[in-house]
């Protein structure tokens, strides 16, 4: 089989709120941090779990979720960053990708909503793995013809 890699776009983000009164102890935002994939693709074909390594102070600030959404939900009072590992359903390697995000919290207004993408290629993937990736939204990637 030809060699062929496959690209796949992730979106990470996060929404924050300010609440209307600070709570008894101290958190002053609403916030939630995701994975998803762009435009709308459904990850779960080929994304086994989601582990999002909260700062220290959070209770159980490692949080494992195992389907879609692909996210968190929490209040705090400032903003931090965190470590996401997404875990990947294939014996292959990479299993996993690790991703780091910055959990930024304003200071005044309305709701904030922030997102990038990331895109991640799959170096051939075997033919399994290759059809979880392209039904969850990957997309082949050909390499450049060299003339010569």
């Amino acid at each position: 089989m030809a060699h062929s890699d496959i690209q796949v776009t992730f979106e990470f983000g996060h929404k924050s709120i300010i609440k209307s009164k600070t709570t008894p102890e101290g958190f002053t935002h609403d916030w939630e941090v995701y994975v998803r994939g762009a435009d709308g693709a459904d990850i779960s074909h080929f994304v086994e779990k989601v582990v999002f390594y909260l700062h220290a102070t959070f209770q159980k600030p490692k949080r494992v979720i195992k389907e879609p959404p692909f996210s968190v939900k929490e209040s705090g009072y400032a903003g931090f960053n965190l470590l996401i590992d997404i875990y990947f359903k294939t014996k292959d390697e990479p299993k996993k990708f690790k991703h780091s995000y910055d959990l930024d919290l304003q200071t005044s207004g309305p709701m904030v909503v922030r997102s990038r993408r990331e895109k991640y290629i799959f170096t051939n993937p075997s033919g399994d793995f290759r059809k979880k990736l392209i039904r969850g939204g990957g997309a082949l990637k050909i390499p450049p013809v060299l003339d010569g």
